[in-house]
């Protein structure tokens, strides 16, 4: 069945050739079955002008209407799966919490940046689905949701798990982009409080274990490695936050005081985290 082309002048075309690192994208995309739709896979390239054996991303691109302004406001809408490596001939290359994937996913984020409303869509696997249900961890602090965050998507946040996936599509975290002044000061207070309350609550023990989709190994990871993250990440998330609530300020002040730099936190053993979560919670 032959597929649609777009306008030369499509916000996905413009990202063919664009640097990423020491690559740059290759885009295929055409029209996708409804109005203002497309889909895509992108793949990457080498100086040598070879490119990636498969894509190391893949979705749909949506714009659409807000109804009730008139047809004048637009939403955009990205919906992204993101590959875990790539290979250039003979080159591996590891994306999964690289530079370079953020670099791609940044690169996505750009073409619905100009749409008042703007949503982003990330396929996730087992391992960030054991880290929310098992571990309890926020949102904003998985791989995922830390991609989403850092390209400006702050608020909104919804995890779509279905326990019959194979039928509804991958499980997926989506986020949005503040509109408006008011919005970001909204979701900058929501983010705080749910970061805060995870800093104050009790690290996890214990070793993780889970299979990803098409493969056929079992990886056992052990929870402090997940929860360094985490709350590193939160550190990092907070110091970005500016609420307009003075208390919630406060305290986001005096635990960011009790936990040293994001980057030490990265290296502290299971004690330590103990220790820091309950000075914490004595800080409130």
């Amino acid at each position: 069945m032959a597929k649609d082309a777009l306008p030369q002048d499509h916000p996905l075309l413009k990202l063919v050739g664009r640097a990423v690192g020491e690559y740059t994208l290759n885009v295929e995309a055409w029209a996708g079955r409804f109005v203002g739709q497309a889909e895509f896979v992108v793949y990457l390239k080498g100086a040598w002008g070879k490119r990636s054996e498969r894509p190391v991303a893949e979705g749909l691109y949506g714009r659409t209407k807000i109804p009730g302004s008139g047809g004048e406001v637009e939403r955009g809408i990205l919906d992204v799966a993101l590959t875990f490596s790539a290979a250039i001939g003979s080159k591996g290359i590891e994306l999964r919490g690289s530079e370079l994937e953020q670099a791609i996913v940044g690169a996505l984020a750009e073409t619905i940046a100009d749409a008042w409303s703007a949503m982003m869509y990330l396929a996730y696997g087992w391992k960030t689905l054991k880290q929310i249900q098992d571990l309890r961890h926020p949102l904003q602090v998985t791989d995922e949701g830390y991609l989403l965050f850092i390209h400006g998507f702050r608020g909104g946040w919804k995890d779509y798990y279905y326990s019959e996936g194979w039928l509804e599509g991958p499980i997926k975290l989506k986020a949005e982009r503040p509109p408006t002044a008011e919005y970001r000061s909204l979701w900058d207070a929501e983010n705080g409080r749910v970061l805060l309350d995870f800093l104050k609550g009790p690290p996890a023990d214990g070793h993780m274990q889970f299979q990803e989709e098409g493969s056929d190994e079992m990886v056992v990871l052990p929870i402090v490695a997940l929860e360094r993250t985490a709350r590193s990440r939160a550190l990092l998330m907070l110091r970005e936050l500016r609420p307009v609530d003075t208390a919630l300020l406060d305290e986001r002040d005096r635990i960011l005081t009790v936990y040293p730099a994001p980057q030490s936190v990265e290296k502290l053993g299971l004690a330590d985290l103990q220790v820091l979560s309950a000075k914490a919670t004595k800080a409130r």
